[in-house]
């Protein structure tokens, strides 16, 4: 969200579809609320916050996400409340998904009908809600909760502050990504003035890695594959590693997004053996490449910089054929350039 959309005395210039959001909740009692699966910080944090805002009202809500939990989670208010198997579905309830660019990413069998409410922040949205209020300018889908909490005059309890700190702090990279602006800053001193601990929070979520999952990343750091003078960088956590370090639950967090951090690299990619044998993309870009587009080449979407896919075919078939993809367009992207400047040397 830019700042111009928001007035000067704290509260938000919202489009229509908040308003019939904020009706439903206030007319209806029972909620779903879901998040998709291998939920990061936003999601849980999001969800999380959306949790307490509900019972604050007087709801009663429930949260599903088929996980897996990180232990470093678990420090979020709520989050010993959630589903991880397939909820039964209560008929009045409103179903909510929060943070999911489309329903299979939570996974291919959960299909609910009803009245569905769509809140992201994802490009590549899908619109699949009855409601579908999807903000691309938003750092985080916990930004959105946080408006959604001014638009139905809640107070935000120290709890939910906890929550939607956590789910912002994280989805900006504790504020360093190109998506934090002005309105992140406010929504995130509003926060810590309502309870939200920053030091705290930022203890949990960024130092509070189990060693398994630092023997992991010490591993991929010493395999890493560049290409394109070193303006490319990929590697891949197969199912032995997993197994070395001990079960999918040491996946390192936030890895791929510390690959974009080396110097001179402008796209990281991180494939994933899942343990169905597919394979699961992460995409990252420190902008000049649009990796929303490449994600949604294989299927997949997300942000300009941040996006991900899963190929379901096998392990091995699948990434070769990614890589394919991704080479082509990267060469499309990055040839040019590197064309240009042979040309401007020559003159």
């Amino acid at each position: 969200m830019t700042q111009q959309q928001a007035s000067g005395n704290g509260k938000f210039k919202e489009p229509e579809v908040v308003n019939q959001i904020c009706d439903v909740i206030r007319s209806h009692d029972r909620f779903l609320i879901v998040g998709h699966g291998h939920p990061d910080g936003d999601c849980l944090g999001s969800c999380l916050g959306l949790y307490d805002i509900l019972l604050k009202m007087g709801k009663q809500p429930r949260f599903f996400t088929p996980g897996p939990l990180q232990d470093f989670f678990s420090f979020l208010p709520h989050i010993s409340h959630t589903i991880t198997q397939h909820p039964v579905l209560d008929p009045a309830e409103i179903i909510i998904y929060v943070d999911c660019g489309d329903m299979e990413r939570v996974d291919e069998v959960f299909k609910p009908e009803g009245f569905i409410i769509n809140i992201d922040h994802h490009l590549s949205n899908a619109m699949y809600g009855t409601l579908n209020w999807v903000d691309i300018e938003a750092c985080a889908a916990g930004e959105l909760i946080y408006r959604l909490a001014h638009a139905l005059n809640v107070d935000i309890s120290p709890k939910a502050a906890t929550c939607l700190f956590t789910a912002i702090m994280a989805d900006t990279g504790g504020f360093r990504f190109s998506n934090t602006d002005q309105v992140t800053f406010d929504a995130a001193a509003h926060l810590v003035a309502a309870g939200a601990n920053p030091a705290a929070i930022a203890e949990a979520v960024f130092e509070n890695r189990k060693p398994q999952a630092v023997k992991i990343t010490g591993i991929i750091y010493q395999t890493l594959k560049f290409e394109f003078g070193g303006r490319f960088v990929w590697n891949e956590l197969r199912r032995d590693l997993y197994e070395l370090a001990g079960g999918d639950e040491y996946e390192p967090e936030g890895l791929c997004s510390d690959l974009r951090g080396i110097a001179g690299v402008d796209v990281a990619v991180l494939f994933h053996e899942t343990p169905e044998g597919w394979c699961r993309i992460g995409f990252r870009s420190k902008g000049r490449v649009n990796v929303s587009a490449l994600a949604q080449m294989l299927g997949g979407g997300g942000h300009h910089n941040a996006s991900g896919a899963l190929i379901k075919a096998p392990y091995e078939q699948a990434r070769d054929e990614a890589l394919a993809v991704i080479r082509q367009y990267l060469a499309e992207k990055f040839e040019p350039a590197r064309s240009a400047a042979v040309g401007a040397n020559a003159r």
